[in-house]
């Protein structure tokens, strides 16, 4: 259903061009050109309309770390802020995957941007396979979590270009200090896919955030 639905927008809307990169690109109100964008604001709404009942219709369950690298750097500045982001998504996600009784992999897109980052790689795999096998001393086992860490890039994996557009939204609210009811599409499309407790509420669930000095800055927490 991904594939199908990414080569349908890709007809309607593009000559060429992925699905992550579809509504930042597309948007007829940036300056800079692009192949991907679209010169008509009611195709572009359109567009943004087609994308948001798709990802809210998907059974998505989203859990997402939140890091603020500064600080964290200030408590820990010869540590790899990835790795304890890692960390705390697999312990989510094995507790995620006990509660639906159920087994999972992990695939990570290892780029930022067009850098390679293999010592990302390697340093989550060796977090991976311990964290797998045994408990340790700041985390327990996860043996839902099954096979070795995998590897793709978003360019050749339509599964993480699905994750970007969920995830997006929650850098942004937090990148520039937003209410989340002032970013439409962390309301309307991450917000009801974030795991929730049986409160219904994600803060330690689906949205974790480290250290928390990072909520500081922020008008309000997104949660």
């Amino acid at each position: 259903m991904p594939l199908c639905f990414q080569k349908e927008l890709n007809f309607k809307y593009f000559e060429k061009g992925h699905l992550h990169k579809a509504i930042d690109r597309a948007n007829p109100d940036l300056e800079q050109s692009s192949v991907l964008k679209l010169h008509d604001r009611e195709m572009y709404n359109q567009l943004e309309a087609e994308i948001k009942t798709y990802l809210v219709s998907l059974p998505v369950t989203l859990i997402a770390i939140v890091i603020d690298k500064d600080a964290y750097w200030k408590q820990y500045p010869a540590q790899n802020p990835y790795d304890i982001a890692y960390l705390y998504l697999l312990e989510r996600f094995q507790l995620f995957l006990k509660q639906q009784d159920a087994l999972g992999l992990c695939v990570i897109d290892p780029r930022v941007g067009t850098v390679e980052k293999s010592f990302v790689g390697d340093s989550l795999k060796d977090i991976h396979h311990a964290m797998r096998w045994h408990d340790g001393k700041i985390w327990s086992k996860c043996p839902n979590v099954v096979e070795k860490l995998l590897y793709s890039t978003s360019d050749d994996t339509i599964g993480i270009q699905i994750a970007d557009l969920f995830c997006y939204p929650i850098y942004h609210i937090f990148e520039y200090g937003k209410k989340p009811e002032e970013y439409w599409r962390y309301c309307d499309i991450t917000q009801l896919k974030l795991w929730n407790n049986a409160d219904g509420k994600c803060d330690e669930f689906g949205l974790k955030v480290f250290p928390d000095i990072k909520k500081e800055p922020l008008k309000e927490t997104p949660f």
